[in-house]
């Protein structure tokens, strides 16, 4: 037999008067769970204890101890808190105006009107709380509550109809080597890492006018609008992560700027322009800020062609490898002793490219085994030639 099951949401009504506030428990009772608070203080202890069971909050404003808007302000500065539905319970019209800025949902008029009335209202409330809640959850990034790629590219192309010739900034933030935090202090310190990270992001967003997003595990973006002084925005964000001496060691944070983007590009190779100047401060703790310019764009694509043509030199033997003598001298009459392999890359459109290039390219790509197997072979037929052709081997 299939049987509908009614959850029964939880709901907290802070009011000072007993007659008031059980006239709303009669009200709600039959469907709701019905907490009970008489002050504002006692109120924010409640609400911190059933945080995540609360649908929703009926507030009076007028209060001893502590007031309804005081209770708003407190809620509205706790990251827990502030996403919990409040409906006011006032007398005061002009107080509507304050209460919506502090976080307020609706509002329910003093002398309560029919049951009916207070019932269809708490209903559409919590509906709505509910399907905001549904809605940002596929927004946003789990972790650190700030939007996932997808809508952040959204809002990052809605920003740009509404305000096409604004100047604005791609910036994408890293954190140095955060797979060695995760395998030193374990996952669970490394996400508290990242969502402090997250906060900051999200506050430095907001105070430059912009949106921030998390991409993946250490990358995180803002699209904001142009500045020159990149600095501040780094110190903001890394002098709101540590907690003490060990976090500020562990935890190295560089940043890729893009810096008045070229509208005319795809969203996504804004932000591939700023990763590539994050990248390129990958290994310099003196000048963690990397900003992009056309030289770095050249040499992106130069690198770019090098890696997709690496499998075919190799396959055709386009890396030559010589051989530098090494003499022992300890003898009167130096004597040929051993000889060190260097491997050249001539590539057929490029030319001759420098090791100091294509080597570190190689290892960054995890491409440099293939290489070292290559010189290996080369070396191995050369050993071969020699003890054929000369009779002699080490």
């Amino acid at each position: 037999e299939n049987r509908i099951i009614h959850i029964r949401r939880h709901i907290l009504i802070v009011e000072d008067e007993y007659v008031n506030r059980t006239l709303l428990g009669n009200m709600l009772e039959d469907d709701y769970n019905v907490l009970y608070a008489e002050d504002g203080g006692e109120a924010l202890e409640m609400i911190r204890e059933h945080k995540d069971e609360l649908a929703l909050i009926l507030l009076d404003l007028v209060m001893p101890q502590m007031d309804g808007r005081e209770v708003l302000r407190a809620m509205n500065g706790d990251e827990d808190l502030r996403g919990i539905p409040v409906v006011v319970l006032t007398a005061d019209q002009e107080a509507e105006l304050d209460c919506l800025k502090l976080g307020a949902v609706d509002f329910i008029p003093k002398p309560y009107p029919m049951w009916e009335i207070v019932r269809a209202r708490v209903d559409k409330c919590i509906e709505l709380s509910e399907n905001r809640g549904i809605i940002q959850s596929t927004e946003r990034d789990g972790l650190t509550r700030l939007f996932n790629i997808d809508y952040f590219y959204r809002y990052v192309n809605m920003f740009d109809q509404h305000y096409p010739a604004a100047p604005m900034d791609a910036i994408v933030l890293d954190v140095n080597h955060f797979h060695m935090i995760n395998e030193r202090y374990g996952k669970s310190y490394g996400d508290t890492i990242l969502r402090r990270i997250g906060e900051q992001v999200r506050i430095a967003s907001r105070g430059l006018g912009g949106v921030g997003c998390h991409k993946s595990a250490d990358t995180f973006l803002i699209y904001c609008p142009h500045r020159e002084n990149y600095e501040d925005i780094l110190n903001e964000i890394t002098s709101g992560i540590a907690v003490n001496r060990e976090d500020s060691a562990r935890v190295r944070i560089r940043m890729g700027v893009c810096g008045n983007v070229d509208k005319g590009l795809d969203i996504e190779r804004r932000f591939d322009r700023a990763k590539t100047a994050a990248d390129s401060v990958k290994s310099n703790y003196n000048s963690p800020i990397g900003i992009y310019d056309d030289e770095m764009g050249r040499t992106a694509v130069y690198n770019a062609q090098l890696l997709e043509d690496f499998p075919v030199s190799i396959r055709e033997r386009h890396f030559t490898v010589f051989f530098q003598p090494k003499f022992d001298i300890r003898p009167e009459k130096p004597m040929l002793a051993s000889a060190e392999a260097l491997v050249r890359w001539n590539h057929p459109d490029l030319g001759m490219i420098s090791p100091g290039v294509f080597i570190p390219l190689l290892e960054d790509n995890g491409l440099i085994f293939e290489l070292d197997r290559y010189v290996w072979e080369e070396a191995a037929a050369r050993i071969r030639d020699w003890k054929d052709r000369f009779g002699f081997s080490v």
